[in-house]
């Protein structure tokens, strides 16, 4: 058997968007919006769980890079809406869980704008995953978001 490992590690992301928090939140909040930016929840996968409320739960699955087959497992703590949102949330590859963590988004008024915070603090299992590859994944899927409210903003 391989070596069984944990390490920990944390990160945060900052943006700055000319979108209202209200907007920027509802980005999270509403699956057609979500799906838009983040890939998920499909519909046609009946699979695929999106109750985004407090208790509730989002799990999605699906094909990544190299055909590896990875699930996203979440379960909601606090949500204020166009304030916060705090999840906790573990990840598999291939039916191996990589990681577990807790992650924070955080909508603040900049003006007009939203000034976005995500803070993730993660326990990374067995050399399956890393800090480094979580927070390019994030920054990737947040930037993603951003481009999201910026073609939202042009229609």
């Amino acid at each position: 058997m391989a070596e069984r490992t944990i390490v920990h590690g944390s990160f945060t992301i900052e943006r700055s968007w000319k979108a209202a928090p209200a907007k920027a939140f509802k980005a999270w909040a509403d699956p057609a919006l979500k799906r838009q930016w983040f890939g998920s929840p499909d519909p046609a996968n009946p699979k695929h769980i999106f109750e985004f409320k407090v208790g509730g739960r989002e799990f999605t699955e699906g094909e990544g890079p190299g055909g590896a087959m990875f699930t996203f497992d979440v379960r909601y703590y606090d949500i204020v809406p166009d304030n916060r949102i705090v999840y906790a949330y573990d990840m598999h590859l291939n039916g191996e869980r990589i990681s577990v963590s807790v992650a924070t988004v955080e909508f603040r008024a900049d003006g007009k704008g939203t000034r976005l915070i995500v803070t993730e603090h993660g326990a990374f299992l067995d050399g399956l995953d890393t800090n480094k590859q979580r927070e390019e994944g994030t920054n990737f899927i947040i930037d993603q978001l951003g481009a999201s409210l910026e073609t939202q903003a042009t229609n």
